[in-house]
């Protein structure tokens, strides 16, 4: 039977879209009947095949108390920017030794590294450089693009590191069709392969909608200052004079939300409800019972969000927008029930039955050109 090691920096319990991406695939192949192993950077820990359950990581300490404090502090802040800038993310230095030791080659006839963080690719990449296992499966999983994507400053080796990553693997996967031209830049449009992220359709509760009382609609995600920015959004909010109730699931510490969230509430009152992130299946319940959701779009378009897939699966309307261009007369005709223009998304690819089948579809076309 066919070994894999899935190498991943976040996991579940942790609410971060790669974390739901990465326990979603172990969960399938395991139902396939495949002995997977998982390396978790974020907890430093090598779970077996043979230990694997979800019972195994339900005591881990997930609330981030030392990032809020990080982002909170305007100095700590921008060390970490500096940090970051130089070595592509913290976690290098603090993580990046302990999974390249634990990535044991002989062992697994396919390995699939899950960034980002970048550093798990780029780790993972100098294992197999090193110590490569003739016929066995690398795959790398790019959730995201990483150099030159505008929300990070990065050094310029950045551009060689990454196209090396790319070089080590035989597959880099991503999530959507528009970020091809980007990763083209860094590797051959050959090895790269379109594979959205993976959901247990069967694990989502959602309840009957019913009207409510007041215009509700929702946000749930976290804001940016460069590519995801609420402030003229809310700003326009102001303007309204009808009653409605904003909702918002987010990160309650940082910039966003002292310099511009906590200012908003302060004048738009209980039409702005300010939530800490809940996890997701709770969300995509708590979303269902709203009227309409709202998506600030990326700056570019070389990524889909994973709320988008969550707001398509609570079966509500979905106005999307981006953070310059408010649509003030499509915002009022939502408040008014008019949803048209809502934006639709084909969420059968997002089936992680369908997500799974062509990651193995991956290993049997590399094994098939071996032969």
């Amino acid at each position: 039977m066919k070994k894999i090691l899935i190498v991943t920096h976040w996991f579940f319990p942790r609410n971060v879209p790669r974390a739901f991406r990465t326990k979603e695939l172990v969960t399938e192949l395991v139902k396939k009947g495949y002995l997977v192993d998982v390396l978790i950077g974020d907890y430093k820990q090598l779970v077996t095949a043979e230990e694997y359950h979800d019972k195994l990581f339900e005591n881990k300490d997930v609330s981030n108390k030392h990032v809020a404090k990080i982002s909170n502090n305007r100095l700590l802040s921008k060390i970490k920017d500096a940090v970051n800038y130089f070595v592509g993310d913290r976690f290098l230095l603090t993580t990046g030794f302990y999974l390249y030791k634990n990535i044991n080659m002989e062992k697994y006839d396919t390995i699939i590294a899950i960034g980002l963080p970048f550093y798990v690719n780029f780790v993972t990449a100098l294992k197999i450089r090193r110590h490569k296992k003739e016929g066995s499966v690398y795959i790398a999983d790019w959730s995201d693009p990483f150099y030159k994507t505008g929300d990070k400053m990065l050094a310029p080796y950045f551009n060689k590191l990454q196209i090396f990553a790319c070089s080590q693997f035989n597959y880099i996967t991503i999530p959507t069709k528009a970020a091809v031209s980007y990763f083209t830049k860094f590797t051959s449009e050959s090895k790269i392969k379109i594979i959205p992220q993976g959901f247990d359709f069967s694990a989502i509760k959602v309840v009957p909608y019913k009207k409510n009382k007041r215009v509700t609609f929702g946000y749930a995600g976290i804001f940016y200052k460069d590519i995801r920015n609420p402030e003229k959004f809310l700003s326009f909010l102001t303007e309204i004079n009808s009653d409605f109730v904003f909702v918002l699931y987010t990160i309650t510490h940082g910039p966003i939300y002292t310099d511009i969230l906590l200012k908003y509430k302060e004048i738009l009152g209980d039409r702005l409800q300010i939530h800490n992130l809940i996890p997701r299946n709770q969300c995509i319940t708590m979303l269902s019972e709203m009227d309409f959701l709202i998506n600030i779009e990326n700056s570019t378009s070389n990524q889909i969000p994973s709320k988008l897939i969550d707001y398509s699966l609570s079966g509500r309307p979905i106005l999307s927008f981006k953070q310059n261009e408010i649509p003030k007369d499509k915002i009022i005709s939502f408040m008014n029930e008019d949803y048209k223009e809502a934006t639709k998304i084909e969420i059968d690819q997002f089936d992680i039955i369908n997500v799974c089948k062509q990651y193995l579809d991956l290993l049997e076309d590399v094994e098939s050109n071996l032969c």
